[in-house]
């Protein structure tokens, strides 16, 4: 198995840093170097400085140059000074590194993800995105912060072992020696480390996956009375998820710590070494030594646990690269085209197939006209959602076109193409904003825009009796509106950028009989500017339907009025007098 390392740690953090980077890890080196110095000189003033007054001497060398005690006294004061400045700028550097990293790694994943195809976004497990996006892209920060106190580290360690050298060759050579030993012999322990962070990183996002869908489906689970069997079902994945911190936990703490003893050992082994060196080794040379192997001790046992945090976040980094990646890949290819029109639209010899074995449509055609209110009806699984999400290019046929215009679909341009189809889902999914940015969605539509599409949607007089009227905010989860309310407030939002195709999926399946009445005359008065393409169970909601189309099995029944249906098609019979008979 590979070891993992700094360099392989930088390799994930890498795609989301930008350029000069590695000129400012260089800076951050730099700044901890000279700071290192600077302390480095204070202990050597230290200790020569407490030997000249255990000898009586008023004057006391250091190297080549000679000073009072007094004078020594200052130099010290102002390499403190020094030292608190770098160390304050490095840590300045190194969270801005870090936050830096965290950012980019969040904004890559947010816009690979909104770029990314219908199909590849609808795969992901609900909840996966937003626990990414939080923990991984924490980490990722915390990988580039691991990474600053590597270089930082290092950069001490150089420092200190550059001063113990002057003072004493010998001792450094003891150092250098039991460390080079001690890397390799942590060569296993850096290998479980990296394997456990793998781990738990894993676990992690399953937990939260889990977790989220808990909170979605929570009146169901009380409904069915199966709160003990969901709970034990989390409950494995806690454990599991426990021990896998647990693990993690020992080696980032017990690495750091076996390093430590180890480097006890090589002081004590440096110290003998200098006390019986055949030379002319002092007392302030000696006690120089012993404070320069206590601190290169420190900046060693940083640099340890800097690494074990780059084998800890790396994990998450590379899976969040690694998911950015994939979700670049899927990006939709769409073309440039910029058609004055989109109507008629016109479905020639469609297949299509999730599988690549079994065929949801097979050569179906369609052609859909400006002016007309199309029914679209069938049994659950005859493929009108399939057909409604390849209108909406959300998925590409297996074979065939659609056109828009006499342009096929996935040549014309995405803002092109969202300006002119607008889509009503059956759920209505509010944001967190006012109800006027709930209609304008995040485009520049102007105010009065937004106010006939509230008109239209039959929203008016109820959003006037609210407090601040359509500047009311709203949330995900708001109840300041109903049920039809929030479902005539989604219709207003594809009203509002005056689209020529809408297609609506269920849009009165929460309305009562008054609400209902109000959309069905709106969308009466829109067949005459665009086509609208309504999916419907009800047959009230299709009573002004010009065209009616009934998919079954794959294929296009019939396609006919509503009253000439009701004499072709067995299923639009059945489900006229379903209603009839409620």
């Amino acid at each position: 198995m590979k070891v993992a390392s700094p360099f392989a740690g930088w390799s994930h953090l890498a795609p989301f840093l930008p350029s000069g980077s590695r000129v400012r890890m260089g800076l951050i080196g730099a700044t901890s170097f000279l700071g290192s110095v600077a302390e480095s000189g204070v202990l050597v003033i230290i200790t020569v400085t407490a030997d000249s007054l255990i000898r009586g001497v008023s004057e006391i060398t250091i190297g080549p140059v000679t000073v009072s005690r007094s004078q020594s006294v200052l130099i010290a004061v102002g390499l403190v000074i020094a030292r608190l400045v770098f160390t304050t700028l490095s840590s300045h550097m190194s969270s801005r590194f870090a936050a830096g990293a965290m950012l980019t790694a969040q904004q890559q994943l947010t816009d690979s993800y909104l770029s990314a195809s219908y199909v590849a976004r609808s795969s992901r497990r609900s909840g996966d995105l937003a626990a990414v996006l939080v923990n991984h892209g924490r980490f990722t920060g915390d990988l580039a912060n691991g990474l600053t106190l590597v270089a930082a580290s290092i950069c001490a360690l150089v420092a200190f072992g550059g001063t113990s050298i002057a003072v004493n060759p010998l001792a450094t050579l003891g150092i250098a020696l039991i460390g080079g030993l001690l890397i390799l012999a942590l060569r296993p322990l850096r290998q479980m480390s990296k394997r456990a962070a793998d781990s738990f990183s894993g676990s992690a996002r399953d937990i939260s996956t889990s977790v989220t869908e808990l909170e979605s489906v929570q009146r169901e689970i009380q409904v069915f009375a199966v709160e003990r069997e969901f709970a034990d079902d989390l409950d494995q994945q806690l454990v599991g998820g426990a021990e896998r911190y647990r693990r993690l936990r020992f080696l980032s703490a017990a690495v750091p710590q076996i390093f430590q003893a180890a480097m006890l050992g090589a002081a004590v082994l440096s110290l003998l070494l200098v006390v019986n060196n055949p030379g002319d080794a002092d007392l302030a040379s000696i006690g120089a030594v012993v404070l320069l192997l206590v601190r290169s001790m420190s900046a060693a046992q940083q640099l340890v646990m800097a690494n074990q945090r780059v084998l800890e976040f790396g994990a998450f980094a590379e899976g969040l690269n690694t998911l950015i990646t994939s979700f670049r890949d899927s990006t939709p290819d769409h073309g440039t085209e910029r058609p004055d029109r989109l109507t008629p639209l016109i479905v020639k010899d469609v297949r299509f197939t999730y599988d690549g074995e079994e065929d949801v449509f097979e050569d179906l055609d369609l052609e859909l006209h400006r002016g007309e209110l199309i029914g679209l009806v069938g049994p659950s699984g005859a493929g009108k959602s399939t057909l409604v999400e390849l209108l909406l290019r959300l998925r590409e046929p297996t074979a065939g076109r659609i056109e828009f215009g006499g342009h096929d679909a996935r040549q014309i341009a995405g803002a092109r193409f969202g300006h002119g189809v607008a889509f009503v889902p059956q759920q209505a999914n509010l944001i967190t904003g006012t109800i006027a940015q709930n209609v304008a969605f995040h485009r520049e539509i102007p105010e009065e825009r937004i106010v006939e599409a509230i008109r239209s949607a039959g929203l008016e007089q109820e959003i006037e009796r609210l407090p601040q009227g359509m500047h009311s905010r709203l949330g995900p989860d708001d109840r300041s509106l109903s049920g039809g309310q929030r479902q005539r407030l989604t219709i207003a939002r594809a009203l509002a950028g005056d689209p020529e195709v809408v297609i609506l999926d269920e849009p009165t399946s929460a309305l009562d009989a008054a609400s209902e009445n109000a959309v069905r005359s709106t969308l009466e008065q829109l067949r005459h500017e665009r086509i609208v393409i309504i999916v419907a169970h009800r047959y009230s909601t299709l009573r002004s339907c010009s065209r009616i189309l009934v998919l079954r099995g794959g294929r296009l029944e019939c396609d006919a009025t509503p009253a000439d249906l009701a004499e072709r098609s067995d299923f639009f019979k059945a489900m006229i007098g379903e209603e009839s008979v409620s």
